[in-house]
């Protein structure tokens, strides 16, 4: 058996391309040939991944594309050869970024395009979620179509941390944390009203962490340091990490005392799972697979009250009877999560005529 996976970018650190990875090296592990194959590679995985430009078409491949933005994967897959496969990751949705960049617009507009295109395309659809697997269906899918998530190695998770950026968490403050691009769909702006209204009104004690690239709409990004100054919050009521090492990233996680998303789009949104791998309490809004993803291993609202959120976020910080019972369901998810990501389910469905 070859197995083929096909990306626009496969990127260090970014959870599509780490799964990718993770499942490559299962794969090797299980003495199928695996190849990955990207249009852009980071410099550190050149070595395994090739560059699109060079591949010649394998027939006797299975042909995996996972499939989150549009490029020239798409026509390459309606016309290649054997059992083709769909990994879908979901696609932003374009409203969001009107305000922000055409430019955006645009391109997340033409990958639901491409979607659609690919509608008639593939053996077998795999989605990250129910939610995605519900957009599969309908756009119009007719093919078998699945639910695996996004796949992690949680021994990852067990390295060193970085001591600098954990120290300079460690203070009289608590943390709400958020681990994600700084993107419009992400609702960053809502996360900075919350730390106002608790800043102001419960306690001056508390700092947000956003921890996620900041360079992909620097419009965006910009207005929401605006936002933070009209506010009156500095640089240590706020800290936008960037996109920063693995280290810095575990450092954050093991000082969060609770998670806090205010995002209104997720396929199926990993560091929920992060999260319940950390044991850090979980408060977000209700949308798209948010849900899903925690399976109760949080606590959900379903109305943007700032007033609200931000005392659920004082009572879920200091009430320790809670956290216990969250650390608990958070066990939980995790022991369940393992199951429905183990790669050998994924092999067996490639592997069926």
């Amino acid at each position: 058996m070859i197995v083929e996976q096909f990306l626009p970018a496969l990127h260090w650190g970014d959870a599509i391309g780490n799964s990718t990875l993770h499942f490559h090296r299962f794969l090797k592990s299980q003495g199928v040939d695996s190849r990955i194959v990207a249009l852009s590679i980071d410099a550190a995985l050149q070595e395994i991944a090739l560059d699109f430009n060079q591949y010649s078409e394998c027939a006797d491949s299975i042909k995996v594309l996972h499939f989150a933005v549009p490029s020239v994967l798409t026509d390459f897959f309606i016309s290649a050869r054997g059992r083709k496969v769909m990994i879908y990751h979901n696609v932003t949705p374009p409203e969001f970024f009107v305000n922000f960049s055409p430019e955006l617009t645009r391109f997340t507009r033409t990958g639901r395009d491409h979607l659609q295109k690919l509608s008639r395309t593939f053996d077998l659809c795999v989605a990250d979620s129910r939610y995605n697997a519900n957009e599969l269906l309908e756009i119009g899918y007719e093919c078998d179509i699945r639910v695996f998530p996004i796949m992690i190695d949680p021994a990852e998770y067990d390295h060193a941390e970085s001591i600098a950026y954990r120290r300079l968490l460690s203070d009289e403050r608590d943390t709400i944390i958020f681990v994600g691009r700084v993107s419009p769909n992400k609702k960053i702006e809502d996360l900075i009203k919350v730390l106002f209204f608790y800043k102001k009104y419960i306690s001056p004690a508390i700092r947000l962490v956003v921890s996620g690239k900041t360079d992909t709409l620097p419009g965006y990004f910009y207005a929401l340091r605006d936002l933070a100054g009209r506010f009156y919050l500095d640089a240590e009521d706020i800290l936008f990490t960037g996109h920063i090492p693995f280290s810095e990233l575990l450092a954050v996680y093991r000082s969060g005392d609770v998670f806090l998303s205010m995002s209104e789009h997720e396929g199926f949104c990993l560091p929920l799972i992060e999260s319940c791998l950390f044991k850090v309490p979980v408060l977000a809004y209700d949308a798209g697979a948010v849900a899903e993803t925690l399976d109760g291993a949080g606590i959900l609202f379903r109305q943007k009250s700032v007033e609200m959120v931000a005392g659920m976020a004082q009572r879920l910080i200091g009430d320790q009877e809670r956290r216990a019972r969250l650390k608990k369901a958070a066990d939980e998810r995790m022991a369940a999560y393992r199951r429905q990501s183990n790669p050998q389910r994924l092999l067996e469905w490639l592997a069926e005529k």
